[in-house]
């Protein structure tokens, strides 16, 4: 005596699973996906080939020119715009002898500072915010009395 039950459920899934044994045409689509998902991973590695090549191209370039330098009195070759570097953008780290600076200090420039030197130009940072809060507490005192009158 054979016992089933009949659930809806439990039917739906075993027509779902039936149909699965059933069709052929779903391994198909398997391998077109798998072909699909092998073509983007070629087509991104010879991507980055090119890009690899043609950079370390550049970088040979630069480095053979650098080597062919002009010598120290000769005026730099001028750039053409395609022939931009990364490093043609760096600052030099220290500022040329005839340049004047942009500020002036109250104080001069000290490589080692003394005990004295340091008493007398030492200002709290304390003190810096409290002259700080003093300064706009009063500002705000004066506009409340200014609309007081």
């Amino acid at each position: 005596m054979k016992l089933s039950l009949r659930l809806p459920r439990l039917e739906k899934i075993r027509e779902v699973l039936r149909s699965r044994e059933k069709g052929a045409a779903r391994p198909g689509v398997l391998r077109r996906e798998v072909l699909i998902i092998a073509a983007a991973g070629v087509a991104s590695a010879v991507i980055t080939l090119i890009v690899l090549t043609v950079s370390f191209n550049a970088r040979e370039r630069r480095a053979a020119e650098l080597t062919k330098a002009a010598p120290v009195g000769a005026p730099a070759a001028s750039h053409a715009p395609e022939e931009l570097s990364v490093d043609d953008f760096i600052l030099p780290t220290v500022p040329p002898a005839d340049s004047l600076p942009d500020y002036y200090p109250f104080r001069p420039r000290l490589h080692r500072w003394s005990r004295e030197n340091v008493e007398r130009f030492w200002v709290s940072p304390r003190q810096i915010a409290i002259d700080t809060i003093a300064t706009i507490n009063d500002r705000n005192m004066e506009s409340v009395f200014e609309k007081v009158r």
